[in-house]
This record gives structure tokens, C-alpha cells and sequence, in this order.
């Protein structure tokens, strides 16, 4: 995760106001840049070199465009309106497009997550019509669209496609220290895709494979830990189920000693942003010790992430088997970390 997307996700500002400061910083560190999104309104037949771009200037009352873009004659161009996952607003976009000028020609533009592209727009459109404008669309290429509404340009195009073409014109160049910031932003908005959500579909809330398979997760938490048990790795004495809306599982103890209270279960939050496993080890005591000896068992342990509250291992569900091949080879993944562990950790008990 980049640094702005933390400080971000951590509530130090709100996601969309960051990420509009972020993308003005950047296209006012460097001409080149600057030149490289104007380039995005090429695909509309608008050309200019551009100039002033400032941020969140109020046109109107109820008119307050992230970003404005002039040309270098300081004609008013552009405006841009910067959205991850919140809703348009009253005024868009018929306000935003009545406040641009029909000459020099001019354009308002949406820059979205890739996944809302097509929703927005649709929405965009169905505004447009209401007011009694008509949008013709000019060009459609899946991530970006433009039309023509009342002489004016209204376009949008995904947060992937803009940072992409920046990113390459940083790269050509040489500007180093602004490529860093590209990637900083792109850390964020990658951050902000993974945690929305998503429009349903219809065959999600009706897949009925989808929750059976959940619960099969779910059951996996006991069968696991059920079988450490038995082959005397694991001790479940006085220790509890612990579930919240985002994960499910159990502490148990490594050995039954005592030394090692940690966790198994379906950690929802890490199999999003991790893509490996729905089942996690999360071990919370001597946390850096612990880290050392991963390193000794790099098959199982390669993938470990270090979070506040302790290490996280995934535990590899083996595929293609009935549920006693995935039991059987959970349990050996996590006999094996076990073992290494007691064995190298030196043997006293830790305060929790």
C-alpha cells in the first residue's frame, strides 16, 4: 500500500478531496503533464496547450468543479470532476457543462473507478435527457466516452486510464520524483476500488453455489483446528470462537504450552487485498520473533503480512481434492510452521 493511500484510508483526509489535491500537484508540477491529460480530450477533437489548473474553484453556488483547467491564453477549458465512489451531485452535469464556454471549444470531465465507468455514464446520460439536453455520443472505447451536449464535451474515463497515461509521460520525461507521486496516487485509488461497492448482479444474489461454498469455508475453521488437536499440535482450553462482520474463526494455542495463542479463520479483508486464501494463521504474541523463523520455511511462509495486531500466513487450500485431502493438507502446512517455531523460538512465555 503507497503512503497516501494509509494516510488516506487511515482518516487523515477524505479519500475523493486527497486524491483531487494529489492529481493537481501533479499536473501543475510539470508542463509535460499538464499536456499528457489535456491529451485525453484529443479522442473529442479538442486540442489546446493548456495553462493555469487550480483546484476546486466555485463557479456557482452549487457549481464547484474539482479542477479547472485553462489554456495558455487563460480561457477557461476544463473541468474536472473526480469521483471514486460517492454519488453526482444536484448540479451534475448539466450546472457544470451550462458554466463552460461553447468557444473556445470546451469539456467537462468525469475520472472514475474502471468498475463505475459504464454506470455513471449511463447515469450522465439519463440527466442530460431530463433537463431536456441531448448527448451525442462522439466516442466509445470502454474505459473512456465522450459526447456532445449543448456544444459542450462531456467525457469520462477511468482513474486507471489517466494514471497510466501520466505515468508514461513522467517516464519519457525523466521527471522522477513525480513519477513517485504518479504511483503514490495510484496506490490510493487501487485502495479505494478494492474496499467499494460494487453494483450487484443479478447472478451474485442469486448463486446459491456462492454461499454454499462460504459455509464450507467456514466449516474448514473447525475441521483444521479440530485436527491440530488430535495430532497434539494445537490446545483449545479455555479459549474462544471469534467472529466480527469482516472475519471468522478461532484462538487456539501452538503445542498446548501455552507459549503461542493465535488465531485461524476466514479473514475476509486479507483475501481481498491478498487474492491467496480465504483461511488465515494470524499469530499475535512475539510478533517479530516469530517473523525471523518464517524464513526458514519459505514454501509455506513466503506470502506472511504484517499488520498491527500480529503476522498473517495464508494457509493454501489444496484444490481438486474432497475435504479430507484439504483438511489433511491444511494441517500439515501449519504442523510444519509449528514445529519450526517451537523449536526455534526460545522457550519462555510471552506477555500478551
Amino acid at each position: 500500500m503507497s503512503v497516501l493511500a494509509h494516510v488516506v484510508v487511515g482518516g487523515a483526509q477524505q479519500n475523493e478531496p486527497a486524491a483531487t489535491q494529489a492529481l493537481a500537484y501533479i499536473l501543475k508540477s510539470c508542463p509535460d503533464l499538464a499536456r499528457a491529460f489535456v491529451g485525453l480530450l484529443r479522442t473529442a477533437d479538442i486540442a489546446f496547450d493548456p495553462g493555469r489548473v487550480e483546484a476546486e474553484l466555485t463557479v456557482e453556488e452549487d457549481s464547484r468543479p474539482d479542477l479547472t483547467i485553462h489554456d495558455s491564453d487563460g480561457q477557461l477549458r476544463v473541468f474536472v470532476e473526480n469521483k471514486f465512489w460517492a454519488p453526482l451531485t444536484s448540479a451534475q452535469p448539466t450546472n457544470y457543462l451550462r458554466n463552460l464556454p461553447e468557444t473556445p471549444p470546451s469539456a467537462l470531465v468525469f475520472v472514475v473507478p474502471e468498475q463505475r465507468v459504464h454506470t455513471v455514464w449511463r447515469e450522465l446520460g439519463e440527466r442530460c435527457r431530463r433537463e431536456g439536453l441531448e448527448a451525442t455520443v462522439t466516442s466509445d472505447s470502454g474505459s473512456m466516452k465522450s459526447a456532445c451536449v449543448d456544444n459542450r464535451i462531456m467525457m469520462i474515463v477511468s482513474w486507471k486510464t489517466v494514471l497510466e497515461r501520466l505515468l508514461d509521460a513522467a517516464v519519457a520525461s525523466g521527471h522522477d520524483t513525480v513519477k513517485n507521486d504518479i504511483l503514490q496516487l495510484q496506490g490510493l485509488t487501487g485502495r479505494m476500488d478494492s474496499a467499494a461497492f460494487l453494483p450487484l448482479r443479478t447472478d451474485e444474489v442469486t448463486d446459491q453455489e456462492t454461499a454454499r461454498r462460504l459455509i464450507n469455508y467456514v466449516e474448514l475453521i473447525d475441521n483444521v483446528v479440530n485436527e491440530l488437536v488430535r495430532a497434539g499440535v494445537a490446545d483449545t482450553e479455555g479459549l474462544r470462537v471469534s467472529n466480527t462482520y469482516h472475519y471468522a474463526g478461532r484462538f487456539f494455542h501452538i503445542h498446548a504450552d501455552g507459549r503461542f495463542e493465535t488465531w485461524l479463520g476466514i479473514d475476509l479483508t486479507a483475501w481481498r487485498d491478498e487474492g491467496i486464501s480465504p483461511l488465515w494463521w494470524r499469530f499475535r504474541t512475539i510478533t517479530g520473533v516469530v517473523r525471523g523463523h518464517f524464513e526458514n520455511i519459505p514454501e509455506l511462509c513466503s506470502d506472511v503480512r504484517s499488520r498491527d495486531d500480529g503476522l498473517y500466513v495464508p494457509v493454501r487450500l489444496k484444490t481438486g481434492v474432497e475435504r479430507d485431502g484439504v483438511v489433511s493438507d491444511a494441517v500439515a502446512q501449519m504442523k510444519r510452521i509449528a514445529d519450526q517455531v517451537l523449536k526455534t523460538v526460545p522457550n519462555q512465555k510471552p506477555a500478551l
